[in-house]
């Protein structure tokens, strides 16, 4: 069975999206109800230049949120290297705010440490969730962005507490970036643990839009919030080079890259149907046209080649990116 498709809202109230207010985010959440999602994605950090507003939008539309499932994280500057995010007193202050500003007194489904915290001590930081859990003000934790070595003691101190493991990872999986498939899903398996995945189309790198120049009003242009980091991110000559010739593949087989890395994630990658997919936009029409991709079902054998070359092309040199 394929993965839970989630909608992942760090683009509500953030510059250059349609979803600047109540009624934008309703007629966001109508569209999903009828395309059968009914778990929001959301973080304290989110927008990034208006930290909380995203929060804030789901409470305001609480008559309809509130159907919803709801998951949030644990606030993190990124300006910072993530020392501090995950004190119990951090902890406490990030949860107790994003639930006024969500509007949901009975609290989140998962709470995500959104980073690893270099300076906190394990044994703070996992007995912090814990609290919250017994508190009622969430139902399981998880981590995002946490490296291996980190959640393999995370899961240590776990056992040997007791404590409530982490119950999901969230991270970065997409057709260009398949690092977690090595080490990463195999612990979450042995563990119990599902993966939820951001970036599924990289950003938007892999709609191909980014070699041709192409980027204006997109995540990669220059006045974008993100564009300078995603332009980093993506921008090596081995990567865009692969991906143009991805893009022919693609086109031979009259379809379009982005539909080909949808189709990919939800039927051929290493997902389950306990994992999930985060599903991002910053316009209505965007999301619609995602979900009818998906419901195209799987890829054509003939077309499973190119994806398979497309990640051989670029291994070497994302392998390890998580």
């Amino acid at each position: 069975m394929a993965p839970q498709l989630i909608f992942g809202t760090a683009t509500f109230g953030m510059d250059k999206t349609e979803f600047q207010d109540p009624e934008s985010v309703n007629a966001v959440l109508e569209a999903l109800q009828e395309m059968g999602i009914q778990r929001l994605d959301s973080g304290a950090r989110y927008p990034p230049k208006s930290p909380g507003r995203s929060e804030q939008l789901i409470g305001e539309t609480k008559t309809l949120s509130g159907h919803f499932t709801v998951d949030t994280k644990v606030y993190t500057d990124a300006q910072t290297d993530g020392s501090g995010d995950l004190t119990r007193e951090a902890v406490e202050a990030s949860i107790n705010a994003s639930l006024k500003r969500l509007q949901r007194p009975e609290g989140v489904n998962v709470l995500y440490a959104h980073r690893a915290d270099p300076s906190t001590p394990l044994e703070e930081q996992i007995e912090a969730f814990n609290q919250q859990i017994a508190q009622g003000r969430c139902k399981a934790w998880g981590v995002s962005n946490v490296p291996v070595d980190v959640l393999e003691e995370i899961l240590r101190i776990c056992n040997e507490k007791g404590w409530q493991k982490p119950s999901c990872y969230q991270g970065d999986y997409n057709l260009a970036t398949r690092g977690m498939e090595t080490k990463l899903l195999p612990l979450l398996r042995a563990h119990g643990m599902s993966f939820n995945a951001f970036r599924a189309l990289a950003a938007g790198f892999l709609t191909g839009k980014t070699v041709s120049n192409q980027v204006a009003g997109t995540r990669f242009a220059d006045d974008n919030p993100l564009g300078k980091a995603l332009q980093k991110m993506f921008g090596s000559d081995t990567l865009i080079a692969a991906l143009k010739k991805f893009n022919t593949e693609a086109t031979s087989h009259n379809l379009t890259p982005v539909e080909v890395a949808i189709r990919w994630i939800v039927y051929h990658s290493a997902l389950s149907d306990q994992d999930g997919v985060l599903l991002g936009a910053s316009r209505l029409e965007q999301i619609h046209g995602t979900v009818a991709m998906i419901r195209k079902g799987p890829l054509p054998e003939n077309m499973l080649k190119g994806t398979e070359e497309f990640w051989l092309a670029v291994k070497d040199s994302r392998g390890d990116i998580i």
